[in-house]
């Protein structure tokens, strides 16, 4: 009775642990334009970050990288 009350638990537990991280990439500010395009990238590729959240990053690091030159 309890060894699979305890595997539901720990699931729930993984999963509900998984959530608290939250989605939102943040581009930083250092390093290179073409290494935040990277990074933006393989955020998008790993799930990390959606489609949507991934254009406004986007065009926000680029902009960020004609204005800084």
């Amino acid at each position: 009775m309890y060894k699979p009350m305890l595997v539901v638990m720990t699931v729930v537990f993984c999963i509900a642990l998984t959530a608290c991280g939250g989605s939102k990439a943040v581009a930083q500010a250092n390093g290179t334009c073409g290494k935040q395009l990277t990074d933006l990238q393989t955020a998008l590729n790993t799930g990390a970050m959606t489609q949507d959240e991934y254009n406004r990053s986007r065009e926000e690091a680029l902009k960020n990288c004609y204005h800084n030159n």
